[in-house]
């Protein structure tokens, strides 16, 4: 393996240690009170932008570890589709994880928190696919 490749892999799965710590966090504490108690909701706002910003990161380091220029997130997650390093459906998903973080971040509209919880619920299990997704296919790529 080329040194380019292992230092890109190195960032992968820093990347990659950062959305198992968000995904967990948001697991751990996402309950009903989100929609009550807004430290605790802002917190897991937060934590959910992190855990989608590793998602789209790992995507765009992917790009650059199959020497293809990085371009926007959802470009960047069609790639991965495209290329069969995730599932058409994990691809979906994690557009509308981005699409969600979008919303929280500059609060388009408003943000119902109900809907932005009920959400985040759907989306946990989706982010750990695509996880596994991207763990399959480094490790595949190591052989």
């Amino acid at each position: 393996m080329a040194a380019h490749d292992i230092r890109i892999r190195e960032r992968i799965l820093q990347k990659v240690e950062v959305l198992i710590d968000r995904i967990e966090f948001i697991e751990r504490h996402l309950s009903d009170a989100v929609v009550s108690d807004r430290i605790l909701r802002k917190a897991l706002y937060k934590e959910f932008q992190e855990a989608v910003e590793a998602v789209t990161d790992i995507c765009a380091l992917i790009r650059r570890m199959l020497y293809s220029s990085a371009q926007d997130d959802y470009t960047n997650l069609d790639y991965l589709v495209t290329n069969e390093i995730i599932d058409p459906e994990t691809g979906r998903d994690m557009k509308s994880a981005n699409g969600l973080r979008n919303r929280l971040v500059h609060e388009y509209d408003g943000v119902n928190d109900h809907i932005a919880y009920a959400a985040m619920q759907r989306l946990m299990p989706r982010m750990r696919r695509f996880l596994e997704e991207v763990l399959i296919w480094l490790n595949a790529d190591m052989t």
